[in-house]
């Protein structure tokens, strides 16, 4: 039975009523911390200024094989962390970016019954040229596993992981690539929104502590609600359907959250913290993350300088209501000693 990772200490959790501070990593880096090969992110888990740790685990390292699932690796982290008074976020996830069809880790039987996509890569921060693969989520077999997968995870850690959240909505995915999976934006969102609602349902039932999050940053559109959204700014089909989402988690207690903290910026604002800000008071936790392309960005505030610490934390806290923030390793003030 794997420990349970405790709550830490409220001194860890929040500090002056700002979100509590984690870690954002893979399963491997993680693992790699916990072994040994990297000390440096080692010593950062075991900072007193740090109280959780968000692992990306991808859908193809819990699941080789159909309906076959795999939880050592994640009972392995929940040991490590609940030893240290540490709390596990767990990110599930079916995309993958900068990546080949072949290297991404959806099961190879999604893959060969043509349940994933080639995307092209609109991640912030990466090569506009470059390519990415996702679950194909509209497809209903491909839909169906993964919940198989939310509903096994459930009964195998629900009250002992802190929470578990899908990743980002944003999305995009070539013409072709749509005509030969059947794609539509709103067939797109209809998935997510089934898979969110499924995650929530099953967490819940095994009356645990874990919360269930989906992460929302942006929704794609098609042709011509984009044509009708240039004309019309207030006819945006993927505002429609982010405040929608929202609105959604508020009324079934779902958490929200997001890859990115973007202070201040036109297009994240417009396009998804307008709304995380306006039903933040609804919502059981809004958790935001810091990851690595966020750190290369200009404060808009003080052009020609970076996003501090300081900038992400408070916009966090004041406009969206963050309890958590996930930060990458990359960090500079994680490479300083705690305060």
């Amino acid at each position: 039975m794997p420990a349970i990772a405790a709550e830490a200490p409220r001194s860890q959790a929040r500090t002056s009523g700002n979100p509590a501070d984690g870690l954002y990593m893979s399963i491997g880096d993680l693992e790699d911390a916990m072994n040994g090969s990297n000390p440096d992110v080692r010593k950062m888990i075991d900072r007193r200024d740090i109280a959780s740790v968000q692992v990306v685990v991808p859908w193809g390292a819990m699941e080789k094989e159909k309906g076959k699932y795999q939880w050592g690796r994640i009972d392995a982290a929940l040991r490590y962390l609940g030893d240290r008074h540490k709390k596990l976020y767990v990110q599930v996830q079916d995309r993958f970016f900068e990546t080949t069809p072949e290297q991404a880790k959806l099961p190879d039987y999604v893959k060969k019954n043509g349940g994933m996509v080639e995307t092209a890569d609109d991640h912030p921060g990466s090569d506009p040229h470059a390519k990415g693969a996702m679950a194909a989520q509209w497809k209903r077999d491909v839909r169906k596993s993964f919940q198989n997968l939310l509903k096994a995870m459930a009964d195998q850690f629900a009250g002992k992981l802190a929470g578990v959240n899908l990743p980002e909505t944003s999305a995009q995915v070539p013409e072709e690539e749509q005509k030969r999976t059947g794609y539509t934006a709103e067939k797109y969102f209809e998935a997510e929104r089934a898979n969110m609602l499924y995650g929530k349902k099953v967490f819940s039932r095994n009356n645990g502590d874990t919360q269930f999050i989906q992460y929302a940053n942006f929704w794609p559109m098609d042709k011509d609600e984009e044509a009708r959204c240039a004309e019309d700014e207030t006819q945006c089909a993927d505002e429609k359907r982010m405040e929608e989402i929202v609105k959604l988690a508020a009324e079934k207690k779902i958490g929200i959250g997001g890859p990115d903290i973007l202070p201040d910026r036109y297009y994240p604002t417009r396009k998804s913290y307008q709304f995380i800000e306006k039903y933040k008071k609804q919502l059981p936790v809004v958790a935001m993350a810091v990851q690595e392309p966020t750190l290369k960005y200009e404060d808009p505030k003080n052009p020609g300088h970076l996003y501090t610490r300081e900038r992400f934390t408070d916009f966090a806290r004041d406009r969206l209501g963050a309890s958590s923030i996930f930060w990458t390793v990359e960090a500079d003030w994680l490479k300083k000693p705690a305060m």
